[in-house]
């Protein structure tokens, strides 16, 4: 069994996953539009659909400071600095957050054997600068390449595991999980970063997505609901640490969930490539289940791909309906946290169970905004499936709550994860004295005198 100890998020609207939290339980949708320091809005945005050339849309969920970034903590200089893409930027600061989070010491991983698995698929800053030569330097080429978007964290936090990037659009950093898993089950390593990562910064593909009329016109995933009208591009990124149960090194950390399953398969030849295949969603399910004799009435909930498209919504929605819903007493409830923070494309699966872990943490399934009509093109009744449209509470039995987490890449790629609560919770591993008035604050630092600022910093 695997269990996940360390997790970090930033997303549009939240910078850590106690902000994500407060935005999904207050039911805030954070999506707002692509500021002008990115592009010039008046020289790609045009109001027709169909104009060459031009975005109808530029409403995105947007990450704050996302060019704030302080090199010289992980060793890189300035000058190199300025060349990265900002998505290695966000996944090194990620990276660290999350190995803080699992109270693993960066010292203990040095040298060993982790692996890191990251699901990326943009290059858009290296776009902006591909036909000026003056820009093509040594720092260019490893700061905007996919490959090294895993291999600097490798690099920078000295990992010797597997170490690769992962491009299967929408469901990359599901897929990299699912290297993952393998890597771990198999005994090949103990220990593994995951991550998924997606930064907005040129404004062609969102000229290529408003040609293709993917992307909703007013900027927002209405997932299932029957005004769904595209999809909401969204930029930032999550990363996980995992580890064996049974790993001898890192024994006794806190646990945010365990992964039961991970599973991938592809839609093979459909009417068209970009358009889902129902029935590859439907095996992939009942194989996983199946395999991992997981029965459907115990699962808590599904976390959905759910986009808002015409034609992806139904197919999901059948597919989690005929395999795993009917088979329940009780209808199954779903929902998408696209409808929150947007799509992030290849970090959405994450992004995704990052809120199911949250979920089952406060035992609560946030509601899924922006469903008010139900799509006419779902059987909801008879297919068992209920979108929550309002909060589901989630109460304790004794027994190991289950979830589900879909993601589906625009190429056909899809990949399901099932998560569980732990066996040791990370609100059991310390137990405070509550009889004092007293409370411990925990500061962290790189450096002896890194930490001195920063305890005069909070002091003041």
């Amino acid at each position: 069994m695997l269990e996940i100890v360390g997790l970090s998020v930033r997303v549009p609207g939240a910078s850590n996953k106690e902000a994500l939290w407060h935005l999904l339980k207050s039911e805030q949708n954070s999506i707002t539009e692509i500021p002008a320091d990115r592009w010039s809005h008046f020289r790609y945005l045009h109001p027709r659909m169909s104009e060459p050339g031009k975005a109808y849309t530029f409403k995105a969920g947007i990450v704050e400071d996302l060019w704030n970034f302080d090199p010289t903590a992980f060793g890189i200089s300035p000058r190199e600095a300025e060349q990265m893409d900002p998505q290695q930027r966000i996944l090194l600061q990620l990276a660290w957050e999350a190995i803080e989070d699992s109270g693993i010491s960066p010292e203990t991983l040095a040298g060993d054997h982790v692996g890191v698995y990251v699901g990326a698929s943009a290059l858009d800053y290296a776009n902006e600068s591909l036909f000026d030569p003056n820009v093509a330097t040594g720092h260019f080429m490893t700061g905007n390449t996919l490959s090294i978007i895993s291999n600097r964290l490798s690099y920078i936090f000295d990992l010797k595991g597997p170490s690769f990037t992962v491009d299967t659009a929408c469901s990359s950093s599901l897929v990299a999980l699912h290297e993952a898993y393998r890597a771990l089950c198999s005994g090949r390593i103990d220990c593994a970063i995951v991550a998924g990562v997606n930064v907005l910064a040129s404004p062609f593909p969102f000229v290529g997505f408003a040609q293709a009329t993917m992307l909703s016109p007013d900027g927002q995933c209405k997932a299932f609901d029957a005004n769904g009208n595209g999809y909401v591009r969204s930029e930032g990124g999550v990363a996980l640490v995992i580890k064996r149960k049974d790993a001898p090194r890192w024994k006794g950390q806190r646990s945010h969930a365990d992964i039961v399953a991970v599973d991938v398969n592809s839609d093979g030849r459909t009417v068209g490539m970009s358009l889902p295949s129902d029935v590859e969603q439907a095996n992939l399910l009942d194989r996983v289940y199946k395999t991992h004799g997981i029965d459907p009435n115990q699962l808590a909930f599904v976390e959905a791909h759910g986009t808002g498209t015409r034609v992806g919504d139904p197919a999901e929605a059948g597919s989690i309906g005929r395999t795993l819903a009917q088979k329940r007493r009780a209808p199954l409830p779903i929902g998408s946290v696209k409808t929150n923070v947007g799509h992030l494309e290849p970090a959405s699966g994450l992004v995704g169970l990052a809120k199911s872990i949250l979920a089952l943490q406060n035992d609560y399934f946030p509601a899924s905004l922006h469903f008010k009509d139900p799509n006419p093109d779902i059987d909801f009744d008879g297919l068992n499936i209920k979108v929550a449209g309002e909060g589901v509470e989630l109460p304790r039995t004794g027994a190991p709550r289950f979830a589900g987490v879909n993601s589906f890449g625009f190429g056909g790629t899809n990949a399901h994860v099932i998560i569980s609560d732990p066996d040791t919770p990370a609100e059991n591993v310390t137990q405070l004295n509550t009889h004092q008035n007293q409370s411990t604050l925990l500061l962290s630092a790189p450096t002896k005198e890194a930490l001195v600022e920063l305890a005069q910093k909070v002091c003041e």
